[in-house]
C-alpha cells in the first residue's frame, strides 16, 4: 500500500521540495534528501565546534544550561542558523515541525545513532563494565497540544519513536505537558524561557527510572532551557546520568559563551518585529 501512495504522492526532498528516487521500488524507502542537499547535509555535519574543536556531528558539548543540569554529553547533528532559512539542516527541522514526514524523520534518526553510540560506548568505558546500555531508555520533550493539533505531529515523540526502533532501547514516555502552558520558546528571553520550561513538564510515573540512563530527545536545542527542566524531573525520580539527544543544536552555542546575549528572543534574531 505504501507503494501505492508513493505513486499517488510522489516522496519530496525534506531540502529543496524536488522529487527523490526510490531505490527498490518494492522492497526500498524513498530518498528523504537529494543528492545535491545530501551533499550539503554532510557538509553542514563538518563544521568546527569553537570550543572542543571537533566536527558538531562528533562533539558533545554542552549549553551553559546542560551544565548546570549535570548532562553528560550532548549528542547532535548540526547547527541551526536562525536567519538562513535556506541552510538544508533548517529546511529539514522545519520539515518534521510542520509535517508528519517519516522518510526524514527516519533518515534523521539513523544519523543520530553513530553519536549516541558513541556516547554509550564513552559511558561503558567510564563505567569499566562489559555492556552498560540494559539500563538505557529514551524520552523526548513533548510538544504543546495546541501546536501538535496544529501542525498533525509531536517531532520529538516521532524522532524518538524512530531512534528506539533503529536503537533497540525502550521509549519511556515519562515526561508529559502540563494543560495550558503551550508558549512558545522561541518567543521568550532566555530568563522567561527558563521559567516557562520548568512550569511546562511534569514527571509521569509510567516506569520505574531509578538508577538508570534516559537518553533526552528533542529536535532542536537553543539554550537548553527545555532539556534542563526535564533533567530537574528525572533526577528527582531517581535518573542517574542524562544525555541529551538533538538533530540540531542554535549556531549561539557554538563559541565559549562570552557576556550576556545580545538579543533576547529567536523573533528577534530573524529580525523580525513581531
Amino acid at each position: 500500500m505504501s507503494r501505492v501512495a508513493d505513486l499517488l504522492f510522489p516522496p519530496v526532498c525534506a531540502g529543496c521540495g524536488e522529487l527523490t528516487k526510490i531505490e527498490n521500488f518494492f522492497g526500498g524507502k524513498p530518498d528523504a534528501l537529494c543528492a545535491d542537499c545530501r551533499r550539503a547535509w554532510d557538509e553542514a555535519k563538518k563544521e568546527i565546534c569553537g570550543i572542543c574543536r571537533r566536527p558538531v556531528a562528533t562533539c558533545n558539548c554542552l549549553t551553559e544550561e546542560m551544565e548546570r543540569a549535570r548532562f553528560s554529553a550532548f549528542c547532535k547533528l548540526v547547527y541551526y542558523v536562525p536567519k538562513n532559512r535556506d541552510h538544508v539542516q533548517n529546511r529539514a527541522i522545519y520539515r518534521i515541525k510542520d509535517h508528519a514526514d517519516a522518510p526524514i524523520t527516519d533518515f534523521l534518526a539513523r544519523e543520530l545513532c553513530e553519536p549516541i553510540r558513541a556516547a554509550l560506548r564513552e559511558r561503558k568505558t567510564a563505567a569499566g563494565t562489559p555492556d552498560a546500555r540494559g539500563d538505557v531508555f529514551l524520552v523526548y520533550l513533548p510538544r504543546s497540544r495546541r501546536a501538535a493539533l496544529e501542525k498533525g505531529t509531536d517531532q520529538a515523540r516521532e524522532l524518538a519513536k524512530a531512534l528506539s526502533e533503529q536503537l533497540g532501547l525502550p521509549l519511556l514516555p515519562v515526561i508529559a505537558r502540563r494543560f495550558g502552558h503551550g508558549k512558545a520558546q522561541k518567543t521568550l528571553s532566555p530568563v522567561e524561557r527558563r521559567r516557562n520550561a520548568n512550569a511546562a513538564f511534569r514527571f509521569r510515573a509510567c516506569a520505574d527510572v531509578k538508577g538508570k540512563c534516559a537518553l533526552v530527545v528533542d529536535d532542536i536545542v537553543t539554550g537548553g532551557a527545555s532539556m534542563s527542566a526535564a533533567a530537574k524531573l528525572l533526577r528527582r525520580a531517581g535518573v542517574r546520568e542524562l544525555i541529551a539527544v538533538a538533530v540540531a543544536s542554535d549556531e549561539s552555542n557554538r563559541m565559549p559563551p562570552v557576556g550576556q546575549p545580545t538579543l533576547r528572543t529567536e523573533f528577534d534574531r530573524l529580525g523580525r518585529t513581531h
